[in-house]
């Protein structure tokens, strides 16, 4: 059974999810660590960003540079509104004619901007719920969301199997996993 869901709509649903997740947070939160790669919330977030600013670079340069070391610095001294600068700048490229079917030039080749925008919506996923978990909140990735996902990556498994897209050890979901559980354990987080 196919999911529905239009590439840009998953994208803002997926950008809701992680906005929803920051707005909450308190000032001491930013600076909590993750245990498994020592970054902190402020620089989960500035991947994020920096991340999803490319949609727009594609859509208005018609090209992708790659995204080199990323630093919690560039989200500026309100997080949360760079944050949703970036994402309602996305969203609002996205709604223009056609954008989804646009290809860019990109160091390793061309790119799609559905597959781009397909990357970006397992990113906000993955590290909102990575906030949940050095924040202890408890974040429900949406099955619809995560199905989305995981059709998403069974169409690109040259991508998967070529590395660095994803995690370099997927891990085996649970019994019986629902979607959510399934898309962490894709992506090596232990559901």
């Amino acid at each position: 059974m196919g999911v529905t869901l239009q590439p840009a709509e998953a994208y803002q649903r997926a950008a809701a999810l992680l906005g929803e997740t920051i707005t909450e947070l308190a000032d001491t939160e930013w600076d909590l660590t993750d245990g498994d790669d020592g970054w902190s919330v402020a620089q989960t977030v500035a991947w994020v960003v920096v991340g999803d600013s490319q949609i727009n670079a594609a859509l208005d340069r018609g090209r992708l540079d790659e995204v080199g070391e990323v630093d919690a610095s560039v989200l500026g001294p309100n997080l949360v509104s760079t944050w949703r600068g970036t994402a309602v700048g996305a969203i609002a490229s996205l709604t223009a004619p056609d954008a989804i079917n646009q290809t860019v030039e990109h160091p390793q080749g061309l790119l799609s901007v559905r597959n781009l925008v397909g990357q970006r919506v397992t990113e906000n996923l993955v590290r909102t719920w990575d906030i949940g978990r050095v924040t202890g909140r408890d974040i429900e990735i949406p099955d619809e969301l995560a199905e989305w996902c995981l059709e998403f990556w069974a169409s690109h498994a040259d991508a998967v199997m070529d590395g660095g897209v994803l995690a370099d050890s997927p891990l085996e979901p649970p019994e019986n996993a629902d979607a959510a559980a399934r898309l962490l354990a894709f992506t090596g987080r232990r559901p």
